[in-house]
């Protein structure tokens, strides 16, 4: 096939770029950056990431993985637009270009995170969850409301914090926990939501055959856990400690706004990827963590 992905330069789209070039498939990047084809199945191609270069061809699949990073940068007005339109002009881009096209693309698979449901639940999530109020759920709102528009199947990633070698939030992770820094945030009761880097992009590739469905699903490990076990899991793997408790105040004078990330969580359940019988190869979160790190 002929598949079309946005941000497929990062952590998350290298390794679907990888895969999709195993099994056989021609893969054209859209990239800011200028960076030559890595592999004589990949075309790279320049874009200003708010519309599709000139003469795009004919693609059976279309992954927008674009976006920047909303964990990294401080949420100062300036970046908090940055982040908020880096998703939406990719995300309308991709589904004008579907639109306009002869030919469109049998699907169309869009990012977004567990963030839309917001920070401060504390019930188990499903895909029926209602959205939340805070910031990293407005840009999900607003990343998944340009993606709808697209008018072919259309399926709505909802993905928790990835977890694997060489990048993602483990990457910020480790060499604070291997000094002994590691440890709770706030009550440490906020659910984690977690995905192995591996299951993630076998559900997107699930997901592109899966001709029957279309929507938002969770992309999760079934092993519910809060940050308090996760932490704990973490220095163990690492032979370290994880003794510090940081409360909820101290989060918000060394963070502000997005201290939300650190003392707010989501218990996020994958409902419809357990209803298709997805196969996990890392459910367990011991298990993750033990290959990662």
């Amino acid at each position: 096939m002929n598949i079309l992905i946005t941000g497929g330069t990062g952590f998350i789209g290298e390794k679907l770029v990888s895969s999709l070039i195993e099994k056989g498939h021609q893969v054209t990047i859209l990239t800011r950056e200028k960076k030559s084809s890595p592999n004589r199945n990949v075309t790279m191609k320049a874009w200003d990431g708010k519309k599709l270069p000139v003469g795009m061809g004919i693609y059976e699949v279309v992954i927008n993985l674009a976006g920047a990073s909303i964990g990294l940068l401080p949420w100062t007005e300036k970046n908090k637009k940055l982040i908020m339109d880096s998703r939406v002009d990719a995300t309308r881009a991709c589904a004008e270009f579907i639109n306009s096209s002869p030919n469109p693309p049998r699907v169309f698979l869009s990012a977004s995170g567990v963030g839309y449901y917001g920070g401060e639940k504390t019930d188990e999530i499903d895909e029926r969850g209602k959205p939340g109020k805070d910031f990293p759920a407005e840009v999900c709102k607003a990343w998944e409301a340009e993606a709808v528009k697209a008018q072919t199947r259309t399926v709505i990633l909802r993905i928790g914090v990835v977890l694997g070698k060489g990048g993602g939030a483990i990457k910020e992770m480790i060499p604070i926990y291997k000094k002994g820094l590691g440890g709770r945030f706030a009550s440490g009761t906020q659910g984690f939501p977690w995905i192995h880097i591996e299951d993630l992009i076998s559900a997107i590739l699930f997901l592109i055959d899966k001709e029957d469905f279309s929507g938002p699903i969770n992309i999760v490990a079934p092993h519910l856990v809060d940050q308090r076990t996760f932490s704990g899991y973490l220095a163990k793997a690492l032979g370290a400690v994880h003794l510090f408790i940081i409360p909820k105040f101290a989060l918000k004078i060394l963070f502000g706004e997005r201290s939300v990330l650190f003392s707010g969580g989501q218990k996020v359940i994958p409902r419809k990827l357990q209803q298709m019988q997805f196969v996990y190869r890392f459910p367990d979160l011991r298990l993750a963590l033990k290959d990662v790190v």
